[in-house]
């Protein structure tokens, strides 16, 4: 083991403007949510270590996680932040349609910037937002199924609901995936 950790994995937060990346990092690396909005200029970026199982024991991904802006305005920058990529974490809003209409977008964006396909988890995000919700989970579970993702969770930056689990979950696709 090296330095605290057994395995290091860059992994992409992607997905269209607003759908929730970066307040999903910031509960992630924090535990805290803003209610500010700033736009991601290109990408921003974070790391953190997370425990996860494996092969009957539990070791150490030190995540280095790439938040890429989701505007149209960035498409040119943002496929050369994909290099090295082991996994992503494709989030839309469940209170915005058109954010899970994009969503094969990104899937072949990812596929076209790396040539190959790599663990992504879909995270429907803002589930918080009961009374504006117009995305179904069923519809979710769905798209992972049709598209071969590697898992679905319904998330909130708000009240942190599944935002440790999706990043472990990634985690550890990352690492299976050699």
């Amino acid at each position: 083991m090296t330095e605290g950790f057994d395995y290091m994995r860059k992994v992409v937060m992607i997905g269209a403007g607003g759908s929730g990346k970066t307040a999903l990092v910031n509960r992630f690396l924090t535990q805290k949510f803003s209610e500010q909005y700033i736009v991601t200029i290109g990408s921003q970026f974070a790391v953190k270590t997370v425990e996860v199982p494996q092969n009957e024991q539990s070791v150490k991904v030190k995540l280095l996680v790439w938040d890429l802006a989701g505007q149209e305005r960035f498409d040119f920058i943002r496929t050369s932040y994909y290099r090295g990529s082991k996994g992503a974490l494709l989030v839309f809003d469940v209170t915005r349609k058109s954010t899970y209409m994009e969503l094969p977008k990104w899937i072949e964006e990812t596929e076209k910037a790396l040539n190959e396909r790599i663990p992504i988890v879909l995270l429907a995000n803002k589930v918080d937002l009961v009374e504006d919700r117009v995305i179904t989970t069923e519809m979710g579970e769905k798209f992972v199924e049709e598209n071969n993702l590697e898992g679905y969770l319904e998330t909130s930056a708000l009240t942190g609901q599944n935002v440790e689990e999706a990043f472990k979950i990634l985690a550890r696709k990352s690492i299976q995936k050699k």
